[in-house]
């Protein structure tokens, strides 16, 4: 059989024969054939085929190319002509869209700095073994005193946990000790937030150590960690591993330096101290059971059955407390790590816990982002709607011209996309304006470089910004495709009437906007309720200074020399500060059946202590220096406490500490009035005083005439020196520690009231586009109303009830569901204000006067305008 002639190579036919112009490729084309064959005469077909392939490139010119447009290309056109055209009409109604891209913006902005809040908050305590640590907490029941959740627990229950539990893998026990003056070469370096910890401290948490070895840091008796900080403040520099600091006349060994430790830790400290520091000198600590004063931690197994482990803590408590009654009083539980930053706001003595915060507030906060994200899109939505439904003549002339729907639908959610992408960047830039303020406001540290660095944030807020783009186009782009050209082009452009969809929008707008103002009145107005209250002592111009054994000891020269100068109005001292939950101690007291025992809050003050405070005794006397039974056995007591006693006049009554015998008790000298010792989040607890001058104290009060507070200040630092050179003073005002008990509810207020802000700003701003836009579209219904002789007014009510009978509508929906939702929130106060119908009122007054404010500008413009201007056409 003949075989056939070989072909030239397909591919290159085929490209030929795409890219060069029609006319060409036949004559082309069989040219390069003929050479082809003419080529195999002479040589193989390989050769051949490369030959082919050179005269083929050597066609690809541009005078020799097809001239028409690929599909891609097509596309590309398209889509260039449509943002092209989407700026021309930015650019054309510059104002309303400059308007409607800012409020988007700001409510962009908002929803940011919401989220970024929230991250925050739930960036806490981020160590590799979070999800198996715990913290071992008490439930404390006491007759006498409230039932309390409790952060402390006793020295001795780590040790036995170990022992009695298999689940858990190790324990770690950190003891707050305040403040500590270290000295190096004699000089004193006063220094806070000092703790002991136990040495697994370091391999529970992943603190950063910058120097020395973490397996073996805090083994040793007389071992300190240093923070950066502190290190660089005590030696000028950070490499200071076994150099020796003295506190207490006892020398401690610089064991380790630790980054300075990051905010969002509840554990904050700058010198850590190893346990064995006191365990070496008490070896019966890790024994001891009855005192409360330490926070243990514990690390479980990843297979540890918490409800099982709950079922042996009574046994545990009988079996290592010694006590038989203990479970009467006692409750234990287990705080996993992740909660204890943003579930301890009903917890007790929690020291330990720096900056804790209600975690119940992040999902107000989620919702309100969500608000505002809501209030923005809408208002978005409304603005470019109304916008659009006065293109309907344009849509007309596209379609007569050649126009199809679905060119036509992709021009309005181009348009619609550039406005969101727009609204996006700016939003980006307002945040990072706006966020130092706000970190002013709220005392945190938010970047914008936290979203800008998270691709799947950004990623989502990219999916929303694109979400709302196309939402926002559909509507207008589906329901002026439908009509016929030649209808719209005859008649002119469709009569709306009040859009159903475009009410609904504002009354959900303002529905929310009215919410935040009124929820902005109602903190405002319960932390002006909590400033203002009578809480029973005086406040004012008290200054707290701290005390050693060395103030101590000198407490009544000091008192003597302070008082010498005329703006010190008092002086005396206390074991613990008001503003703080007191220590519970237990306590008997004779009664008809016998001795009662009962739990109060007790605080060891000095004489002079209710003089000082001007606190109300209502029965009875008050401390006398002169009386020596007057020392540890006497002791004032306040009304609850006496409630709690079932006696109707107390004083007389024999009472004492339970440790005291019963043939040995003091007797109820005084009765104070209830006076919040504690915030106003909770109910007063029953109180006794004391005086044990032998026990020390751990803050003198100075109280100063506020008339010249500075001469009382400087009197004071003058009689320190003098007395005490070697001890640094530290001083306080009471009124700044009472204001910081409120502190994050006053955060939360300024947070609120800039959301409520934010939410009537975005809302007033889409009123004002859109009365813009109603009375652009009503001119000609004006100009008639004026000729036939309505007045300025008359048009204003005219054109302006609809407006507010939509922001009616607003309040009397959120005005029910938001009172519901504050009443639960002031639930959280003890002494709280009342939700009044004035507040409401305010709120929809307020809502309804910006809404008028708003659009009477458009209105009154419109109305004044000469009729002709409007019907001249007609």
């Amino acid at each position: 059989m003949q075989q056939s002639a070989p072909n030239p190579p397909r591919l290159a036919s085929r490209i030929l024969h795409l890219m060069l112009k029609s006319d060409l490729y036949e004559e082309v084309s069989g040219d390069l054939y003929e050479q082809f064959l003419h080529t195999l005469e002479n040589q193989d077909s390989k050769k051949a085929k490369l030959n082919y392939w050179y005269q083929v490139l050597n066609y690809v010119r541009p005078f020799a190319l097809k001239k028409t447009k690929s599909k891609h290309s097509n596309h590309t056109i398209m889509l260039r002509s449509y943002l092209l055209i989407a700026i021309r009409n930015l650019t054309k109604h510059r104002f309303h869209n400059s308007l409607n891209i800012l409020s988007l913006a700001i409510g962009f902005a908002a929803c940011l700095a919401i989220y970024l809040f929230i991250q925050d908050e739930k960036s806490f305590d981020q160590h590799a073994q979070k999800n198996h640590i715990y913290r071992l907490c008490e439930v404390q029941s006491f007759p006498g005193t409230k039932v309390q959740n409790v952060a402390l627990s006793m020295p001795g229950m780590g040790p036995a946990f170990i022992t009695d539990f298999p689940e858990v893998e190790k324990y770690m026990r950190i003891w707050g000790r305040g403040k500590r003056i270290w000295r190096k070469d004699g000089i004193p370096h006063p220094v806070d937030q000092v703790v002991s910890a136990d040495s697994t401290f370091l391999e529970m948490f992943d603190f950063r150590l910058i120097a020395g070895d973490r397996s073996t840091a805090l083994n040793e008796p007389y071992s300190i960690l240093l923070t950066e900080q502190v290190a660089q403040s005590i030696f000028g520099q950070v490499d200071v591993i076994g150099e020796t600091l003295e506190m207490d006349n006892d020398l401690y060994k610089v064991t380790g330096i630790l980054a300075d430790i990051p905010e969002n830790s509840h554990l904050q400290f700058k010198v850590v101290i190893s346990i064995t520091s006191i365990t070496s000198e008490d070896p019966e600590f890790n024994n001891k059971w009855g005192g409360n004063f330490l926070v243990t931690y514990l690390q479980l197994t990843p297979d540890a059955d918490l409800a099982n482990m709950a079922e042996r803590y009574p046994a545990y408590l009988d079996k290592n407390s010694g006590r038989e009654d203990i479970n009467d009083y006692y409750k234990l539980y287990l705080q996993p790590l992740p909660e204890v930053h943003l579930a301890s706001t009903d917890t007790e003595h929690d020291y330990l816990n720096y900056r804790k915060f209600n975690g119940a507030y992040l999902d107000v906060f989620s919702l309100v982002g969500l608000f505002i994200l809501i209030i923005a899109s809408v208002n978005f939505m409304n603005l470019t709607v109304a916008r659009a439904s006065t293109r309907v003549k344009e849509v007309g002339v596209r379609k007569s011209i050649g126009a199809n729907k679905v060119q036509l639908f992709w021009q309005f959610i181009v348009e619609s996309l550039l406005m969101t992408s727009c609204a996006f960047v700016l939003s980006l830039v307002i945040s990072w304006v706006g966020l130092d303020f706000l970190n002013q406001v709220i005392d945190r540290q938010l970047a914008i470089e936290t979203v800008l660095v998270n691709h799947t944030v950004l990623l989502s807020m990219l999916g929303i910004v694109i979400l709302l783009g196309v939402l926002t186009g559909l509507y207008p782009s589906l329901y002026m495709t439908k009509f016929n050209p030649a209808t719209i082009l005859r008649g002119g452009e469709k009569k709306e009437g009040k859009s159903i969809l475009r009410s609904t929008l504002i009354i959900i707008q303002f529905s929310l906007a009215i919410a935040m103002i009124v929820a902005t009145l109602a903190v405002l107005d319960q932390l002006n309720f909590m400033k203002n209250k009578d809480i029973g002592f005086n406040k004012s111009h008290i200054l707290l200074v701290d005390m050693d054994k060395t103030a101590n000891d000198k407490y009544d020269l000091l008192k003597q020399k302070l008082l010498e100068n005329n703006n010190v109005l008092g002086v005396t001292a206390s074991g613990q500060r008001l503003g703080n939950n007191f220590h519970q101690w237990g306590a008997k007291v004779e009664s008809d059946s016998g001795i009662v025992t009962f739990t109060p809050s007790n605080v060891n003050v000095h004489f002079d202590y209710l003089d000082v405070y001007e606190i109300d005794l209502i029965a009875g006397r008050n401390f006398d220096e002169a009386r020596k039974t007057d020392h540890g056995l006497a002791f004032i007591i306040n009304e609850a406490c006496a409630k709690e006693m079932g006696a109707t006049d107390p004083v007389g009554m024999q009472m004492g500490h339970s440790w005291y015998p019963d043939d040995s008790l003091g007797h109820v000298i005084g009765l104070t009035k209830d006076f919040n010792f504690n915030s106003l989040h909770h109910r007063v607890n029953t109180l006794a005083l004391v005086i044990h001058t032998d026990w020390g104290y751990d803050e003198m009060s100075i109280k100063l005439n506020g008339n010249n507070i500075q001469s009382g200040l400087n009197h004071l630092e003058q009689v320190w020196q003098e007395t005490i050179p070697e001890y640094p003073l530290e001083y306080a005002f009471l009124e700044d520690h009472i204001n910081d008990l409120y502190k994050t509810d006053q955060q939360m207020s300024a947070v609120i009231s800039i959301i409520a802000f934010l939410s009537i700003f975005i809302g007033g701003m889409g009123l004002f586009g859109l009365s813009a836009l109603t009375t652009e579209r009503r001119m000609k219904e004006i100009g008639v109303r004026k000729v036939l002789g309505a007045s300025i007014s008359e048009l204003f009510l005219t054109l302006s009830k609809h407006f507010a009978t939509l922001i009616v509508i607003s309040f009397t929906i959120s005005a029910p569901i938001t009172y519901i939702l504050l009443s639960q929130w002031l639930e959280n106060f003890a002494f709280r204000s009342t939700l009044s119908i004035g507040l409401f009122g305010m709120a929809g007054v307020v809502s309804l006067l910006i809404a008028l404010i708003t659009i009477s500008y458009h209105i009154i413009k419109a109305a004044r305008t000469n009729p002709v201007e409007s019907l001249r056409y007609e």
